[in-house]
């Protein structure tokens, strides 16, 4: 629990703009009675009586654009779960259906508040560990952080290390104390989390385009949804994260090794680590 399979990562995929930090629950772990997982591999407690949505003083709050202050409600009852939509502007789903009144929840389900898809459990064998905040995260402790610069930018790389799940690109002008921060999809988070790893592994190397991945290995390894992902799948993600780099300013950070790969143009340090 707090992780999910390639298959049930793909099922609750983070959608546009989210964050891990944009979904918390302010229920205590001992008083949960069931649980939701964000698309980021994140368990979330849920208490008998659950209201979701932006209003930080609800049981479950998520911050995204298409959910609604008061959004939906969950409720435990002698004969099981149920949920209810508060009349929201994009609607409540559960395994696909409109919610339309109160619905019953199955014992495990995916439950959409608005875009936001979560894995809806209502008991898990273990108790899930408290996630780990961006700012006090440690490798050690299950959070992959990575910075690398651009000019006078710089970028850190924030997920956890799952290999499925997507994650957050920070980014600050050189000197600035304040981060920006921005979700990054599972494609497009392994691909930059892949090409950290390995120029960082590959740090003393002498060649010109060291910590090349090669685009097949890429194929391979990328969460696709499909087992049959080629390269023109790699290069079609590798545009979408170009894309998201770009709005950064960041123009060509990533760089391509022409028959062999994708690498970084620049230095990638672990975050905490004195190592260039």
């Amino acid at each position: 629990m707090g992780s999910l399979c390639r298959t049930c990562a793909q099922e609750v995929a983070a959608c546009e703009g989210l964050i891990p930090d944009h979904i918390r629950s302010n229920v205590e772990a001992t008083d949960a009675d069931a649980w939701v997982v964000d698309g980021f591999g994140v368990a979330h407690a849920i208490a008998p009586k659950t209201g979701i949505g932006r209003n930080h003083e609800g049981e479950l709050v998520v911050l995204a654009a298409s959910v609604s202050r008061e959004h939906a409600e969950i409720r435990k009852t002698e004969t099981g779960w149920n949920i209810r939509d508060l009349g929201s502007r994009n609607g409540t789903f559960v395994d696909g259906a409109r919610v339309q009144g109160r619905v019953v929840l199955p014992p495990r389900g995916v439950i959409k508040i608005g875009d936001v898809a979560l894995w809806f459990l209502a008991e898990v064998i273990h108790e899930p560990v408290a996630p780990l905040s961006m700012q006090t995260g440690s490798i050690a402790g299950g959070l992959v952080r990575f910075l690398t610069r651009y000019e006078a930018l710089e970028l850190c790389i924030v997920g956890s290390s799952d290999p499925v799940t997507g994650g957050s690109l920070l980014s600050r002008s050189t000197g600035s104390d304040a981060w920006a921060e921005r979700g990054l999809p599972p494609l497009e988070f392994q691909l930059l989390r892949a090409l950290c790893a390995r120029a960082q592994e590959e740090a003393d190397s002498p060649s010109a385009v060291r910590g090349c991945v090669a685009t097949k290995q890429l194929a391979r390894d990328l969460p696709f949804q499909s087992k049959y992902a080629n390269e023109e799948n790699v290069r079609q993600v590798v545009r979408r994260l170009r894309k998201e780099l770009s709005e950064l300013g960041v123009e060509a950070l990533l760089a391509v090794a022409p028959g062999r790969g994708y690498y970084l143009a620049g230095p990638v340090t672990i975050a905490g680590s004195d190592r260039r």
